[in-house]
């Protein structure tokens, strides 16, 4: 793939010589005194029959006898052949010719043509191994078999192959290590094994080496770069990228003063950047991208005056980059995008005047951009996201004549967006999101591009005014992503009636009146919809029925009113219906039972009425059914057992009425909530509830429900949270229920005859209520009594215990202790119980097996999430430990901590956008999961578990990796939470085993089952679990996978099909529209997430090595005339 043009010119071209027209003949009988006649028909009638109906008739000896043929023979005139003046074949090329077959086969035989030089059977269909015979043929110095399907290793050179100068191999299946001497042959000028499956390392290189290029490209090669590379002084062309080669470079490169290509992309290469390179004179595209390369960009790099191309994205790069850089006037490509980048942009780029790509995104660059960039007239590509820049944007930046992509999104950019980009007539993508621009859009834009604005993603400003009707004037507009500002007025029909579109994002916005124009027909492009949090009124056009593309229709949050449409029920795809908090009003149509393929379906806070329809509930492919807040009435249908998938169920706040369903009880992996509070319903608590061992929220408050408790509940071990208050329950508690009333005794609060007592002692039945009451009376009484005697003295000693209680908290260990602190300076316990209102439900965000989490604002702008665990558990000691001593940011840091009697709290940053489950599985992300947000959170999820595995002395294993557990913050970068079962592991404790199986369901790694030994890679495991359910959106178990199959299982089986398309069916619908690179990306992280959930924990990678492969899929598919013809 690499060097192609070099290639083309170093071996000979194509000879086509004129077809003699004969007779057709299966085969051909060359006269006995032509020897190379004979040779090449030997090599004819050793290929199959359909390989020489191709070569036929122009490989026919009878017929080329017959007077067209040269004086030299006929074999002459067969195609391909090139002879000398002696009439010898000194070249064949059959290069694409359609030849298939075993190369052993055929191929040696042409090693008897004594004066055959070029021998060039490339981009064929030729199979099986290299013939070592064919490496050794004696006369031929160029042999040329790219791009067939060649398999196994690569025969070692013989005595023969001493004449060979061009030797390329690439685009085949080869496997196993290079052989020693292929280096070593003394001829050999080029050198191309690219593309294929060679490990190993490079070998080494003779004294006097003779290489011009040397391509080992797309390979799988490993180790360190052996210094004998640096013997090959004439080394032009030298390709090195997407292997694992690893350790620094050496520093060779002053031996080499011709080298002009320079490729070291996608590898493990480490420390700084050799100071030679800085000596290639005639250097013009050095690729060092994706790498571990450290320090600041050097010096030198504005040295090389012939520089087109310069790759230095996806290292650790640091501070600045350097004012030399405008030295490069030649530059055409400059990336330095993921890395660690500060300072401002230098205003000498604006020299780089033949510059058509500047990529800048994603580093920490600041203060504005530098007007003279706007001198860089032929620039089509400028992506500055992800950094912090400010003030305006350059005036002529907005109408540089070539722009095709403009991406500024998530800085601190302001003002407005000129008329003049409307004059930019090759525009292609506006990417300004999360910025602070004002103003209107220009109405214009995108009516004067010549082909069409594909993608605008305004998301985020304060931009007011109209939608600009001609978006999609040049019919190729796909992208809309236009929420969180002020939009106002209706939505164009020109929009509506864009085909091209297919996601669709103009929520929270101040969009109004009816939402579609009256002569609105079908529109089938449209697919992701959603136009949540605006005025809309009216009512719910019945045509959208007719979209029969959507999978996600959003609109909830306006103002919609009448009936839902039972034309919905036509969408067959749809898999996310989202119409609550609107004035609905009526039935529920039973029709929404035929939308097959929907998962989610909410209807919540609207004024529905009616009953439930069956078919919805039946929905195989339900996962979460939201109701709540309506006039519901009758009974909830008993029909949940054919509903396996279901993961949510919200049905409070009806009017529903009559016993609680038994089949509820078949929901076994309903996980999320089951919330059928503040209704009507009556009679037991089923018993049939304690198979809901995954569920972790319950809520049955508010009903009539009457009876004990059912014992079986106690089997629901995954609860956190429960409501059973004011019903008219009675008895004891479940005996697993106690922790939890003891935890939030609030949650059993109206029910008189309920006993919570934590010993589990029989409950008294004849106290009267007035005695209790009296009983009350006296000990408030002597409560209030005794705790204004001891006010005086604690408000005496309360500064000196408060200021000791945080010097001595550094210096005791946390258990065994009643109290507890170490805090901020300014911040105490009470600060924290005024924070969440002594505990309040309503500042609770999360819940988990170790503790419940809030959310507290102790001032405007200073958020934290505070965490309580109950220290029976004995997890806080070793959670604070690990939280303390991590520093990395993606894992949750955190801010303090304290301990109050058997609770500990711990107190870290605030995380606003949740978990990537609730992310993923929320289907409302603040921002759209293209491939550089899922890129985003998988490369920092790996980062953050890497340096716990390995950079941390001692190593922390996390044991519990899940979406849950990890947390997104405002710029969804996600941060690595909940240690309460990780374990520090020791030198000592390489071999450490466990007690007991630790982790999730669906997440653990199969040794859990047979093996307590603990080791890193059961964590690399689950973050290949959490890497299929990003690619996916599918829980890691599923009722649809099939009884025991998990994502692992499921998504295996569906790769033996080795279909392209049955395999991106299996992934998030979002990707089917994603560009053709970017689909491949996704098969590469599908590649790797398959890798870390092998069976055998020693074949899974290290987070390493993870890390490493993430950062070489970003950017790895570029095409062949953008990496070599810039």
């Amino acid at each position: 793939m690499s060097g192609v043009s070099s290639l083309t010119l170093l071996i000979l071209p194509l000879l086509v010589l004129a077809a003699i027209t004969i007779p057709p003949a299966n085969s051909a009988t060359p006269p006995a005194s032509n020897t190379s006649s004979d040779i090449l028909l030997s090599f004819l009638a050793a290929l199959p029959p359909a390989s020489q109906r191709l070569l036929l008739p122009s490989w026919n000896a009878s017929a080329s006898n017959g007077g067209n043929s040269s004086a030299a023979g006929p074999h002459c005139a067969f195609l391909g052949v090139t002879c000398s003046a002696a009439g010898e074949v000194a070249a064949l090329n059959l290069s694409g010719a359609g030849l298939s077959g075993e190369l052993a086969a055929s191929a040696p035989r042409l090693c008897a043509l004594p004066a055959l030089a070029t021998l060039d059977l490339s981009f064929n269909g030729f199979t099986g191994a290299v013939p070592a015979a064919l490496a050794a043929c004696s006369a031929v110095d160029t042999l040329v078999l790219a791009s067939n399907a060649l398999s196994g290793e690569i025969p070692a050179p013989s005595a023969g192959s001493s004449a060979l100068q061009y030797l390329d191999l690439r685009n085949n299946s080869l496997s196993g290590a290079i052989p020693p001497g292929l280096a070593a042959l003394p001829e050999l000028l080029l050198l191309d094994l690219s593309t294929n499956k060679l490990t190993g390392p490079v070998p080494d290189f003779p004294e006097h080496c003779a290489l011009q290029i040397l391509n080992v490209d797309w390979n799988q090669i490993a180790g360190e770069l052996p210094r004998s590379l640096g013997n090959c002084g004439n080394l032009t062309n030298l390709y090195l990228s997407n292997n694992k080669i690893s350790g620094p470079v050496p520093d060779f490169f002053a031996s080499m003063p011709g080298l002009q290509k320079l490729f070291l992309s996608n590898n493990s290469f480490t420390g700084e950047l050799p100071v030679s390179i800085g000596d290639l004179a005639n250097l013009e595209k050095l690729m060092v991208s994706d790498n571990r390369f450290t320090g600041p960009v050097p010096e030198w790099i504005g040295k090389f005056q012939s520089l087109t191309m310069l790759w230095m994205h996806g290292n650790r790069f640091t501070g600045s980059i350097p004012a030399a850089i405008g030295n490069l006037v030649n530059l055409q490509w400059f990336t330095i995008k993921d890395n660690s980048i500060t300072g401002t942009i230098p205003p000498e780029l604006g020299k780089c005047q033949e510059l058509t790509r500047l990529e800048l995104h994603n580093n920490s660059l600041s203060g504005v951009i530098p007007p003279e960039i706007t001198q860089l007239t032929k620039l089509q590509v400028l992506s500055l996201f992800g950094n912090k820049l400010h003030g305006h944007v350059p005036a002529a930046l907005w109408q540089l004549p070539y722009m095709e992509e403009l991406a500024l999104a998530y800085n601190n950019l302001t003002g407005e967006v000129p008329a003049e980009i409307t004059l930019v007539r090759n525009l292609r993508e506006l990417i300004l999101a999360y910025n602070n621009f004002t103003g209107e859009i220009p109405q214009k834009l995108g009516l004067n591009t010549t082909q069409g604005i594909q993608r605008v993603d305004l998301t985020g400003n304060h931009f007011h005014g109209a939608i600009p009707p001609g978006l999609c004037s040049g019919g190729r507009l796909a992208v809309l992503d236009i929420g969180h500002n002020q939009f106002t007025g209706v939505i164009p029909s020109e929009i509506f009636k864009c085909q091209s579109l297919w996601r669709v994002r103009l929520g929270n916005n101040l969009f109004s009146g009816s939402l579609l124009p009256s002569d609105l027909g079908t529109n089938t492009g449209w697919s992701f919809v959603e136009l949540s949090g605006n005025l809309f009124e009216g009512r719910i056009p019945s045509v959208f029925g007719s979209w029969r593309n959507l999978t996600v229709l959003d609109l909830s949050s306006n103002k919609f009113s009448g009936p839902i449409p039972h034309e919905l029920g036509a969408l067959s795809i749809l898999g996310n219906l989202n119409l609550s908090s609107n004035m609905l009003s009526g039935p529920i149509p039973h029709e929404l039972g035929n939308c097959k393929s929907l998962f989610s379906l909410d209807l919540q806070h609207n004024l529905l009425n009616g009953s439930i329809p069956p078919e919805i509930i039946t929905l195989a492919s339900l996962q979460n059914l939201l109701l709540s807040g309506n006039k519901l009435t009758g009974k909830i249908p008993d029909v949940f057992a054919g509903t396996q998938r279901l993961l949510e169920l919200q049905l409070g706040g009806n009017s529903l009425e009559g016993p609680i369903p038994d089949s509820l009880g078949k929901l076994q992996f309903i996980s999320k909530i089951l919330n059928i509070s503040n209704n009507r319903l009556s009679n037991k608590i089923p018993s049939s509830l304690g198979n809901l061992q995954m569920l972790e929220m319950l809520d049955l408050s508010k009903n009539s429900l009457s009876g004990p408790i059912p014992s079986q509940l106690s089997s629901m071990v995954a609860l956190t949270f429960v409501n059973v208050s004011f019903n008219e329950l009675s008895g004891q508690l479940p005996a697993g229920w106690v922790k939890l009333a003891e935890r939030s005794p609030e949650g059993f609060l109206g029910n008189p005859k309920l006993c919570i007592q934590s010993d589990n002692a029989p409950c008294s039945r004849d106290k009267s209520a007035e005695h209790i009451r009296k009983n009350t009376k006296i000990i408030v009484a002597l409560l209030v009594s005794a705790l204004a005697i001891m006010a005086a003295g604690l408000f005496v000693v309360h500064y000196m215990v408060k200021r000791s209680r945080r010097l001595l908290a550094k210096h005791v260990s946390v258990r065994g202790l009643d109290t507890t602190e170490e805090l901020p300076e300014d911040l105490t316990y009470d600060d924290i119980l005024r924070a969440t209102d002594n505990w309040s439900e309503k500042y609770v965000i999360g819940r988990g097996r170790h503790g419940t989490v809030y959310r507290t604002e102790f001032a405007p702008g200073r958020q934290w999430a505070v965490k309580t665990v109950d220290l029976s558990q004995f997890k806080f000691p070793v959670e604070m430990k690990i939280l303390n001593m991590v520093k990395h940011r993606n894992v949750v840091k955190m801010e303090g901590y304290c301990i109050r009697g058997n609770f500990g709290i711990i107190l870290s940053e605030y995380m606003p956008q949740g978990t990537l489950f609730e992310l993923l599985h929320g289907r409302k992300p603040q921002v759209a999961l293209d491939w550089n947000v899922r890129h985003q959170i998988a490369l920092g999820t790996a980062q953050g578990l890497s340096y716990l595995h390995h950079d941390c002395v001692p190593m922390i294993v996390h044991r519990d990796v899940k979406s849950s557990n990890i947390l997104m913050d405002a710029d969804l970068v996600p941060k690595i939470t909940d240690f309460g079962m990780g374990k520090i592991v020791d030198d000592d404790d390489a071999d450490a085993t466990v007690s007991v199986v630790v982790g999730t369901l669906g997440y653990m790694a199969p040794e859990h089952g047979y093996n307590t030994r603990l080791t890193e890679k059961s964590d690399v495991y689950s973050y290949g679990v959490v890497l299929l359910e990003l690619l996916c959106r599918k829980m890691p178990v599923d009722p649809a996978f099939g009884d025991g199959v998990d994502i692992v299982a499921w998504m295996t089986s569906k790769l033996k099909s080795a279909d392209h398309c049955s395999v991106m069916n299996c992934l998030d619908e979002e990707i089917m529209y994603w560009p053709g690179d970017e689909q491949a990306k996704a098969l590469d992280m599908l590649d790797l997430a398959l890798s870390c959930t092998q069976v055998a924990f020693q074949s899974r990678p290290s987070m390493r090595e993870v890390v490493s492969t993430l950062m070489r899929i970003e950017d790895e598919y570029i095409t062949n005339e953008e990496m070599f013809s810039v």
